[in-house]
């Protein structure tokens, strides 16, 4: 119980979950004890929390298995469609920008699980794709198993039996630890006033953050940029990002917001709304939200500007954009 305890509990400190061997032949149901006490307690950041940890415990351990076994692994668990690409001979007379890769893995395998990994590397159009067989390398195969394995966790539901008392006791211990956590990383609070200003894009990356969910590199960069730039410091930066299951001790953010923030003497400006969209940041170029400022700017800051002047002049009616502003953009 205390093994199953402890493993919830790195999660949530965000550390690297070290695996128990005690050749106990009750061993392997510290896995599944510490997912009953997960679920028992209920706490979606803490949930998020230990898809993450046990997600890069996986990847770790996949690292030192032979490739066969990983194959077969995926084969077996997930049902997915993996061949090797060719070796020796065979591998030479492949294409030369194909040689770099191990493997060929079904591309709507490929699509359970890729398109929550942020990097451009994972995009599918930046992928060789051929007759549904897309080109992968082993360490990204493993990064595939573990992060299958983390959206498993976060798509689970157990139902939870009666439980004994030693183990109930366990599971308040972690609660008491869950409060003083998560009221630890509960982020400065923004005034609604200064919410209602975000342009769509950082509203829904400063939503996504605070929530506990992971970003991309992108968008954390112009979402820092953008929060200093309207005035924030770095600690309230930072506050923003702490609830991410991989913001760990802080200290690679702490560097980075510190890094935007001193660029020049005055740091980094946001992205423009262009490059928001190059980097599909943009909901409102994805068609999942709407606002008729961005019509007729080119710039977050700009629309940050423009609607923080409404709010504090009581300017409700936005059909002085068509009158009184030159359209930059359609969506």
């Amino acid at each position: 119980m205390e093994e199953a305890a402890n493993r919830v509990l790195a999660a949530l400190d965000q550390e690297e979950i070290q695996t128990v061997n005690t050749n106990h032949e009750y061993d392997h149901l510290i896995y599944q004890t510490a997912r009953i006490m997960t679920e028992k307690i209920g706490n979606p950041r803490l949930k998020m929390y230990q898809a993450e940890a046990e997600s890069k415990m996986v990847n770790k351990h996949l690292r030192k298995e032979p490739a066969d076994f990983v194959i077969r692994l995926a084969s077996d668990s997930f049902d997915w469609g993996i061949k090797p690409i060719g070796e020796g001979t065979h591998k030479a007379k492949l294409p030369y920008h194909i040689r770099t890769f191990d493997l060929d893995i079904r591309f709507e395998n490929y699509l359970e699980v890729a398109p929550s990994f942020h990097s451009a590397e994972w995009k599918l159009v930046n992928r060789h794709v051929k007759d549904g067989w897309l080109a992968i390398k082993q360490s990204e195969l493993n990064r595939l198993i573990s992060g299958k394995f983390k959206k498993l966790i976060l798509d689970s539901s157990i139902n939870i039996p009666s439980l004994p008392s030693n183990l109930t006791l366990q599971i308040q211990r972690i609660e008491s630890e869950l409060k003083s956590k998560i009221r630890s990383t509960r982020p400065i609070e923004i005034t609604e006033n200064m919410v209602s200003a975000f342009p769509p894009c950082m509203a829904q990356m400063h939503s996504d953050s605070v929530q506990g969910k992971n970003l991309s590199h992108e968008a954390r960069f112009a979402l820092a940029a953008f929060l200093l730039k309207i005035g924030m410091t770095e600690e309230e930066v930072l506050s923003v990002f702490q609830p991410a299951p991989d913001f760990g001790g802080g200290q690679l953010a702490k560097y980075q917001v510190h890094h935007i923030a001193s660029k020049g003497g005055e740091g980094y400006t946001p992205p423009s709304c262009q490059k928001m969209q190059g980097n599909t940041l943009c909901p409102v170029y994805l068609g999942a939200a709407f606002d008729p400022l961005c019509e007729y700017i080119l710039h977050p800051l700009q629309f940050y500007q423009t609607r923080a002047w409404e709010i504090s002049n009581d300017v409700e009616n936005r059909s002085w954009y068509a009158e009184k502003k030159e359209k930059k953009q359609s969506f």
